[in-house]
């Protein structure tokens, strides 16, 4: 399950900003940005880490033939993942407000947000079709509501994909606006 596989992408979440060289304002905005952008480090870590579990439980289930055990693991997810995007929605609440003066902070910032809010819709998307999994029962309904679970799935993976790509475009700028470059 794709949808999980984040590792290669989240960790450019993390911004790592050398400040040498800037001036006091752009550094002083510089840091106030990457503070709270950093604070993303353990959230990815977390929904990476809560795929994983979800992957391994399912397997767990695929080889018991356990339908029940299937529905739980999704259910359990579907839990983990709610409280992650909640985080997540207090750390974009955070960011909405540092004040920043410069414009090229300023939007990058902007960039940023827009991102994270769209991955964070991403994730609330899988949490919604873990929700389905969990409820689904076996039947001819059940297994089109499965169906349907599954393509949401699919469908979050390849935009999460795209978004770790714009994030570590993101990463690049702003390392680039915020680092002295020798």
């Amino acid at each position: 399950m794709n949808v999980f596989s984040l590792k290669r992408g989240l960790v450019a979440i993390a911004i790592v900003v050398t400040l040498a060289g800037c001036s006091a304002s752009k550094a002083s905005q510089c840091s106030k940005l990457s503070d709270s952008v950093n604070k993303m480090r353990p959230l990815a870590s977390n929904f990476q880490q809560e795929g994983k579990t979800y992957e391994a439980a399912v397997r767990a289930a695929a080889t018991k033939n356990d339908f029940n055990a299937f529905k739980a693991a999704s259910a359990s997810s579907a839990s983990a993942f709610n409280r992650l995007t909640a985080d997540l929605d207090r750390l974009i609440k955070e960011i909405e407000a540092i004040d920043l003066k410069d414009e090229t902070l300023l939007a990058l910032k902007t960039r940023y947000l827009q991102n994270t809010i769209a991955m964070n819709s991403a994730f609330k998307g899988n949490s919604s079709a873990l929700t389905t999994f969990s409820t689904i029962e076996s039947s001819p309904q059940g297994l089109k509501d499965q169906q349907k679970a599954a393509a949401e799935l699919t469908q979050s993976a390849a935009i999460i994909q795209n978004l770790v790509v714009e994030e570590g475009r993101l990463v690049a700028d702003f390392n680039n606006y915020c680092v002295e470059q020798k």
